[in-house]
């Protein structure tokens, strides 16, 4: 059945394209090139994976897989939902225009975003129905059952409820950050305010942060700031500043472990979140992957204790997908788990960032352009 979200279908001006998978095979002869002269030793070998499906990717905008379906967006704004056991989700919806981004909240509600036309899509998983949709958000931020809406052009952000749509607080916002509980909201002069995310109530009244143009992110009960060449940390309640610690051409923040992340221009640098002291830092590590994975540019990767930043477990030129790791070998892409580095089964030659994994299920975009779909052994 296909299930309309617009009153009218939208004509398809011209058929997809098939999507070129020549860029497929040389990432992956790069990957077997990495793996046989420069990676870890090949791990041994165990029980295949079983195949659950393959489904033609040719005129695939995005993909998104979890635990019961294999969600696909199509360029002509067609929503399909592929079940992965018998009582699944199995449906087919269409969007007036295919978004880039698909993503589930609080398990059941399916969001559409990242179209030209700032329109987003909020979907039953489990259905397809449209539950409502929404235009003119360019950003959206689910947080459990709220969703943060922000218009970063007309500097205004909406917090709506999640299931309905129902619009709970508005206020102008030059950017902000939030989470389930609380939402900062920064303004261009370079103050703060904190609101309660769920009613709009105002809990810290405007507090000028004395940084220019600070990029912000709530920690647990901190607010994180980060610029051009520092972090810093305000307490969330008062805004009251705790600390901050040169840190040169910052671009991003993340917990790890207790800690802060804070990768930069000059690689890793881990910083002590209860009074900025720098706990040690690597300039050749540029990523954190599932699993608290760190990564090189050059394709290493290693469980690292971010504590004292020493290696406890190099995992060669593979790639986190999810719990696993993904390892490329001459004509074979073997499968193993981050938690203890047992090879869990093997799969054809794919490239591991066209894979995601949900639970047991890995899929992933293959060089002949299709989705396949494998369940691991438990």
């Amino acid at each position: 059945m296909l299930i309309e979200l617009d009153a009218a279908p939208v004509p398809n001006p011209s058929p997809p394209r098939a999507r070129r998978p020549v860029r497929y095979w040389v990432a992956a002869v790069v990957a077997l090139v990495l793996a046989l002269v420069g990676g870890a030793a090949g791990p041994d070998r165990a029980a295949e994976v079983t195949e659950v499906m393959t489904v033609e990717g040719q005129g695939t905008v995005t993909s998104l897989l979890t635990s019961e379906a294999l969600y696909l967006v199509r360029t002509d704004g067609r929503i399909e939902a592929r079940p992965l056991c018998d009582k699944c989700p199995e449906w087919t919806s269409r969007a007036a225009a295919a978004g880039q981004r698909l993503t589930v909240a609080e398990g059941d509600t399916l969001i559409l975003d990242g179209n030209e036309t700032g329109e987003v899509y909020f979907l039953d998983a489990r259905t397809g129905a449209l539950r409502w949709r929404l235009s003119e958000a360019l950003a959206v931020d689910p947080l459990g059952s709220l969703v943060a809406a922000w218009n970063f052009e007309k500097h205004v952000l909406q917090m709506r409820d999640l299931r309905t749509g129902r619009t709970l607080w508005s206020r102008p916002a030059y950017n902000y950050t939030a989470d389930q509980a609380y939402a900062v909201i920064l303004d261009e002069a370079g103050g703060a305010t904190v609101y309660d995310a769920a009613s709009g109530e105002e809990r810290t009244p405007r507090h000028d942060l004395g940084l220019p143009d600070p990029a912000a992110r709530l920690v647990g009960e901190r607010l994180i700031l980060l610029g051009g060449s520092y972090v810093a940390a305000y307490r969330r309640d008062g805004l009251s500043r705790e600390w901050i610690t040169p840190v040169p051409a910052t671009y991003g923040v993340v917990p790890c472990d207790g800690l802060l992340c804070a990768f930069g221009g000059e690689g890793l640098t881990v910083l002590d979140p209860a009074g900025g002291k720098i706990r040690w830092a690597g300039r050749t590590w540029q990523g954190l992957g599932a699993g608290d994975v760190l990564m090189e540019e050059g394709g290493r990767t290693a469980v690292v204790d971010f504590a004292t930043g020493r290696v406890e477990r190099e995992l060669g030129r593979s790639a986190p997908v999810g719990d696993w790791q993904l390892f490329p070998e001459p004509g074979r892409t073997s499968v193993i788990a981050l938690a203890d580095g047992r090879v869990r089964g093997t799969l054809p030659l794919v490239l591991p960032g066209a894979c995601s994994a949900a639970g047991r299920y890995l899929a992933c975009e293959t060089p002949d352009v299709t989705y396949t779909v494998w369940r691991l052994p438990g």
